[in-house]
């Protein structure tokens, strides 16, 4: 079922958008948090020993390129690292995207004593011997070296918000509580500058044996190339709802492969494609958001989805300053090839996605008509085998007229709370028999019979909920009245000496 540009607009602007007032003011708050989370960090440094942290930090992320959906609120930011004594050197790998660093003393700085001030189980330490093997970074060491001093650092910060930190490899993620229920999650990524904006990050390749490598970080040029978009823009507008849709699937599909198998990255490199080949024009926010899904559905059904950087020498490259060694020297990169990407977590997610692409309306429906802020799990969805029509819920019951079929999903929580608007459902009409038939054995579906005209009631969630038992106590209630009734007809009738069949059938 196809939506239109009207509803995906509505949709974008109630559901999609995360509040800008809003998103400017958690900006605020955690920027002021981090500068001064680092300025503790810079007050512990061993000198001469650990790497030195630059003053600005790199703002990159969702919520820098305009990306931002509503849902958990995420920053990213890349602390830069250098030394006064060394000159990182990147060296080409065997491995597109990544790069060895190579750490070398400036002759301007020769060979000192070793720093013994530092109080340690060893009495040996230096930068070489801290964080280098045979000359070159290792990613691993920096990272542990970050996620100790950042430690040691919020311990000793007197923040007005309580604040922790975990880990999220490469990054060190501290997380705000700035109101009950409100958090912020900073991501702290160690980052090395080699050339004008690209920089390396400290996540070497799972696969591959050597723990020098440090991956490639675009982010800075992805930044360039999105937030030039205006606000606008259907091609922003397309990423963001199906960015949106993806986050938020789960609440839908607990087990959705689309959530958890595909990440933004992916759909924002299929944007990044899709923007290159066709340049914004006012066709439509439901034009630019198929011609997205029908482009990302073909590179899953070959498997081949291209780095948009590496070996592309394209004019938003171009544009964007990424340096010539990437786009013409460097290797194309498939990121839905066998080093990344499992094939049948590809295929089910494609699933899913064709799924989504042909009850698009009522999926948003679906959507809209979940409380704000509930967790993505399973809800009760129903849909409608002909029509689109609203049912309203009162706690587990709906009111279904004849074909209508009710998805029986149970709640993740024992606790679970309905959403107070009417839940708005589809119809399987874009579906073949099989399709649905298929459909209707493996979520479990129940129709409603009875002839057109007349009501039934469905309980919509298994285990029998509050609304059930409701309806059932009503249903015995009922039940006995009506016995009750009977019998003093019966005795009525037999007082008054009548023929007890003529009067049992016409009473009946």
């Amino acid at each position: 079922m196809m939506a239109s540009s009207i509803e995906l607009e509505r949709f974008y602007s109630k559901e999609v958008e995360f509040p800008p007032p809003l998103l400017a003011s958690h900006i605020k708050t955690a920027e002021r948090e981090v500068h001064t989370l680092l300025a503790g960090m810079r007050r512990i440094l061993r000198p001469d020993i650990d790497p030195s942290i630059q003053q600005d930090i790199v703002r990159t992320g969702s919520s820098y390129e305009g990306l931002k959906v509503n849902g958990d609120m995420e920053l990213d930011f890349l602390i830069v690292l250098s030394h006064p004594e060394f000159k990182f050197i990147p060296m080409t790998s065997h491995y597109s995207g990544y790069r060895n660093i190579k750490a070398e003393r400036q002759p301007r700085f020769p060979l000192q004593a070793v720093y013994t001030g530092w109080k340690s189980s060893s009495p040996f330490h230096s930068f070489e011997i801290d964080f280098t093997s045979d000359g070159y970074l290792i990613p691993s060491k920096i990272y542990q070296w970050f996620q100790s001093l950042a430690d040691r650092a919020v311990k000793e910060n007197k923040s007005k918000f309580f604040t922790k930190f975990v880990g999220n490899y490469p990054a060190r993620t501290l997380i705000l509580n700035i109101s009950p229920g409100v958090d912020i999650c900073v991501d702290l990524v160690p980052a090395i500058k080699i050339e004008g904006d690209l920089f390396v990050v400290a996540k070497p390749l799972k696969t591959s044996p050597d723990s020098h490598l440090w991956r490639l970080s675009f982010s800075v040029f992805e930044k360039k190339i999105i937030s030039q978009l205006p606000s606008s823009s259907c091609h922003l507008k397309a990423l963001k709802i199906l960015k949106y849709l993806r986050e938020h699937d789960p609440r839908l599909e607990e087990t959705s492969q689309f959530a958890s198998g595909i990440c933004s990255y992916h759909l924002k490199t299929a944007s990044l494609h899709l923007l290159a080949q066709r340049p914004d024009t006012p066709e439509g926010l439901d034009v630019c958001l198929y011609q997205l899904m029908d482009f990302l559905l073909e590179c899953m059904r070959r498997g081949v989805l291209n780095h948009f950087f590496m070996g592309n020498p394209s004019s938003l490259a171009r544009n964007a300053k990424v340096p010539n060694s990437i786009t013409h020297g460097e290797r194309r990169l498939n990121l839905f090839g066998g080093t990344f990407m499992n094939w049948s977590t590809l295929n089910q997610a494609r699933e899913r996605l064709i799924r989504i692409k042909r009850s698009l309306s009522a999926i948003i429906q679906q959507h809209s008509g979940l409380a704000p802020g509930r967790s993505p799990r399973y809800n009760d969805i129903a849909i409608s085998r002909y029509n689109d029509v609203a049912i309203s819920r009162y706690n587990d019951v709906a009111l279904l007229h004849h074909g209508d079929i009710v998805l029986r999903r149970p709640p993740s929580f024992q606790n679970h709370v309905p959403p107070p608007q009417p839940l708005q459902v589809g119809n399987l009409g874009g579906f073949s028999q099989s399709e649905a038939r298929s459909l209707m054995t493996s979520q479990k579906a129940a129709m409603v019979t009875g002839d057109p005209p007349r009501v039934k009631f469905a309980a919509t969630s298994e285990g029998g909920g509050g609304g059930l038992r409701l309806y059932s106590r009503c249903c015995c209630c009922l039940l006995l009245f009506i016995v009750v009734v009977c019998c003093f007809g019966f005795l009525w009738i037999l007082s008054t000496a009548t023929s007890v069949s003529t009067a049992g059938t016409t009473f009946w």
